[in-house]
Formats: structure tokens, C-alpha cells, sequence
């Protein structure tokens, strides 16, 4: 296997079509062809198949793209380190953030990574486990600051930040506001994320056996903005971390119910793979993730020490 087969395997997959890989690569169809052609001739395998519509992966095609996408991306990280050590270019670093994280913490990291590395492009990401742990396998991201993935454990290495429980939250008015119980919600609609509660059904915590007793309607975002906005514009109801439920109540107008039930807790994790060096950029990130904690738990300042009342430190 060669890296212009990968590339040109990786664009067939991105862009659908022989032609428009060809015209994001910069090459002829026939060298994407061609590329493809000696790729299946070596492995002896059908990875693609040409139909009017377009093209499609085959199961073998899939499967090689998972390693091809990762290799391709590990290689143009070395290279962009390379050329940043010879000034020939900017770094770029890709980075996943929660956004409580990113509304609390966030802005004091980056002006702190901006004064040691002026020359790294910052690249983000929402933090939500299904957006950042695909991302992470292909290489596209680099570090991801999210909740703590159990089934990749292995694969990725985990550095403990923070534990924090979650509020119920509704927009302000909402018939359930007053509810102290989550039985009392048995009618109640959700919007959640999709690596929230649902997914842990064997957890033993109240949340599951609310979901386990009454089976209540629980629709899925991928996003947070897209989850704050039904709740403050809709009567679903939401699960939300405390900072964040902190940072956003009174913009939003959004309410959190005194619930009394012990829901869960969730841990913040910052990962990345273990297989994988850390660039430069990453590490410098990191220090400066860490440095910005610690000095932020000793910080007079108000909203942080609001944010460590609601959340505990791991480091």
C-alpha cells in the first residue's frame, strides 16, 4: 500500500465520485483510477463500486478507509511539524471541547496557548462523544476534553479533569418546573445527547430507572445549541451539567427544577490516542489546560469560583 493510493481512496470517500476526488486532489480521474486499481490489484479485494450514482465503498473498502483516513492524517501532522520547525508554515491543531468547559475555561487556555505558540491554527470542535471519538480514531483530531469513553479504553489514553453532576432543565414556566422528583416527570418529553443517559441503561443511577419505570419520549441532538434551544422554545426537557446550567440560565431563560433525585455524575476526560505521538502544539495545549485549572481554583474572581462550587477538580 502506498500514501497516493490511501489519499485517493480516502477522497473517493469524502467527495462520492471518481471525478470530484480527482478534482479535490488536484489530480487526473485517471490517476485516482489508476491509484485504486493498484491498491485492489495488491490487496487482491473490490474496494469500491461504480454505479451511476456515484461510487460506494465496499465492506473491505470500509474497512481500509478507517486505517487509510488515520495514516493519511498522521503523516500531514508530521509534515506540518516539520515545516513549522523549518518556518516554512503554520501548525494547525484540532482540539474537542464540552461547552461548559469551553464557556468557563476555554478563553483563558487559548490566550495562554496563543502567547507560547502564535504560529499554531486552532481548529475546534464540540466535545460530544459521537463527533469526537470517530475523529479521534481517523486522526482528525488531536485532543478531545469530554466525557470519559468507556468502550475505547484501550485505544485512547484518559487524563481525569473533572466529575460533575447534571440538572434537569426546562425554559422558565414550564408546567414541571416545580416537580421535586423525577416520577413526577412521567409524561415528560426529552432532548438529550446521544452519549447521555440512555445509552447507560445498566448504570445504576435514578435517571436510568426513570428511563427503565416510564419509557418517556427522548428525541437526540448532536449538538448542544440545538438541545438549548428546544428547551428554551419547546416543553422538552433536558439533562445539563451544572456549570453549563449555571453559565446559561438566566441568557437563555431557561429554569432547572428542584429535583432531589441523585441523577448521575459524568467525568471529564482529557483524551487522545495512545498509538499516536503528540505534536508539539498538543503538548503545549495541554500545559497550558492544566496550568489555567490549577490557577483557576485559586482565582478571587467570581465566576470561577462559582464554576469550582459545582464541579470537582480530578488533576
Amino acid at each position: 500500500m502506498k500514501l497516493h493510493q490511501l489519499r485517493a481512496l480516502v477522497a473517493i470517500a469524502d467527495t462520492g465520485s471518481i471525478r470530484n476526488a480527482a478534482r479535490a486532489a488536484g489530480l487526473s480521474p485517471s490517476a485516482i483510477t489508476k491509484a485504486i486499481r493498484e491498491l485492489e490489484d495488491d490487496l487482491n479485494l473490490v474496494l469500491i463500486v461504480r454505479e451511476a450514482s456515484g461510487v460506494t465503498l465496499t465492506v473491505a473498502g470500509h474497512t481500509l478507509l478507517g486505517h487509510a483516513r488515520l495514516t493519511v492524517a498522521q503523516l500531514t501532522r508530521a509534515r506540518q511539524e516539520m515545516e513549522r520547525l523549518s518556518g516554512q508554515r503554520y501548525a494547525t491543531l484540532s482540539v474537542a471541547v464540552v461547552s461548559w468547559v469551553a464557556l468557563t475555561l476555554l478563553g483563558d487556555v487559548v490566550n495562554l496557548f496563543q502567547t507560547r505558540m502564535p504560529g499554531v491554527k486552532l481548529e475546534f470542535f464540540e466535545g460530544l462523544a459521537t463527533i469526537t471519538m470517530p475523529k479521534l480514531r481517523d486522526g482528525t483530531l488531536e485532543l478531545s476534553i469530554g466525557r470519559a469513553a468507556t468502550t475505547y479504553v484501550d485505544e485512547f489514553a484518559h487524563v481525569p479533569l473533572f466529575r460533575t453532576g447534571y440538572a434537569v432543565v426546562s425554559r422558565a414556566g414550564h408546567r414541571l418546573a416545580g416537580c421535586r422528583s423525577l416520577h413526577e416527570l412521567s409524561d415528560a418529553e426529552w432532548i438529550l445527547n446521544r452519549d447521555s443517559f440512555i445509552d447507560e441503561a445498566v448504570e445504576n443511577n435514578a435517571f436510568s430507572e426513570y428511563h427503565r419505570l416510564h419509557q418517556p419520549r427522548i428525541h437526540i441532538s448532536h449538538s448542544s445549541a440545538i438541545a438549548i434551544g428546544l428547551v428554551a422554545t419547546t416543553d422538552m426537557l433536558t439533562l445539563m451539567p451544572w456549570p453549563l446550567a449555571e453559565q446559561i440560565m438566566s441568557k437563555e431563560d431557561l429554569s432547572v427544577l428542584p429535583i432531589v433525585d441523585s441523577i448521575a455524575e459524568s467525568e471529564v476526560n482529557l483524551i487522545y490516542r495512545r498509538s499516536a505521538p503528540l505534536s508539539q502544539a498538543a503538548k503545549c495545549f495541554i500545559e497550558c489546560l492544566t496550568s489555567t485549572i490549577h490557577a483557576s481554583m485559586d482565582s478571587d474572581e467570581s465566576r470561577k469560583r462559582r464554576l469550582f462550587h459545582s464541579v470537582e477538580c480530578l488533576l
